[in-house]
């Protein structure tokens, strides 16, 4: 088995928390939104085994309405079948390096059914938007393809379910998580694929399952969001902690055409990371930056990065 998840390794880092999607004990909830059209049931026993509190990583206990964590004491409530374990919030450092840049403005946009939607229809009926996801398709499936079937995929953001359809040719389990509880709930009544599947909210900062949890973890469209580098960073490790083998992760190439162009024009850069940077981050979480192919050279400045978790 590989080494340990990098962030067991290394000093906590503390989210600083400014919000919930749905309703607990403390903080701020957001407004809970209506039942779902179809009542979902899913097979809890399916990941009981792997998850942990994304607050202390204890062991969680689950009942029929909600999780309980059984060192923390932490409630997260389950609405329309849906384990709720996303907090809004960023990295402590990323609130100090930078007060008003962070991720929690974007955190809380996909919350409520109709902008989900909104979202999901705009990828669905643009015709750039659908060849790119078809370029996708075709990166997935060959990254994928080069690390085997797996048990357990996770897919995280899993938005609408766009991507689901080639990861669920690559594993028995795909989880589906997301911040945004309006896209957990889209996914979970228009991302039906045939593979078994598992819908829960989920901060990519903190994300709810054991280290080395799932044989590899997906995460699309995601880190060109951050507005620090704290978060980014954070991301990066959280991925690589839960994933056993592998991380397939997208990132905008701070080297890309599409970014020089930009600073050509005297616009200001994308939210991007450098392909030595990823390379190095992932060198201390245990892993091997091993292919980087872009989406686009021309046109896009997206890059699908292939992680792999180095054995003993």
């Amino acid at each position: 088995m590989g080494r340990a998840g990098c962030i067991g390794r290394q000093p906590e880092t503390r989210l600083r928390v400014t919000g919930y999607n749905a309703g607990r004990a403390c903080g701020r909830a957001m407004q809970p939104l209506g039942a779902l059209d179809v009542p979902m049931q899913q097979n809890l026993a399916a990941i009981e085994s792997i998850v942990a509190c994304p607050t202390c990583r204890g062991a969680l206990r689950f009942s029929a309405d909600a999780v309980a964590c059984t060192a923390c004491s932490a409630r997260f409530p389950i609405q329309d079948g849906i384990p709720m374990f996303a907090r809004i919030g960023s990295p402590a450092e990323a609130s100090a390096q930078q007060k008003a840049a962070t991720s929690e403005k974007y955190q809380r946009a996909y919350q409520q059914d109709q902008r989900a939607a909104e979202y999901n229809a705009m990828y669905r009926d643009s015709w750039a938007k659908s060849l790119s996801t078809r370029r996708e398709f075709r990166l997935l499936d060959r990254l994928l393809d080069s690390q085997g079937h797996c048990r357990t995929l996770l897919d995280l953001p899993c938005g609408g379910g766009r991507v689901s359809p080639p990861l669920a040719r690559h594993t028995d389990l795909l989880i589906e998580a997301d911040i945004g509880l309006g896209q957990v709930r889209y996914a979970s009544q228009n991302g039906r694929v045939p593979t078994e599947q598992f819908w829960m909210t989920a901060s990519g900062f903190e994300i709810p399952l054991q280290d080395a949890a799932v044989d590899g973890t997906v995460c699309v469209r995601l880190n060109h969001h951050l507005p620090t580098a704290v978060e980014r960073e954070r991301l990066v490790r959280e991925l690589l902690r839960v994933s056993k083998r592998f991380v397939v992760m997208t990132f905008f190439d701070y080297a890309s055409l599409k970014n020089r162009l930009r600073r050509l024009r005297g616009k200001p850069p994308k939210l991007t990371m450098r392909v030595d940077e990823l390379r190095e981050l992932a060198r201390t979480c245990g892993a091997e930056l091993v292919s980087c192919p872009a989406l686009f050279v021309i046109g896009s400045g997206h890059r699908y990065a292939l992680m792999v978790k180095q054995t003993k």
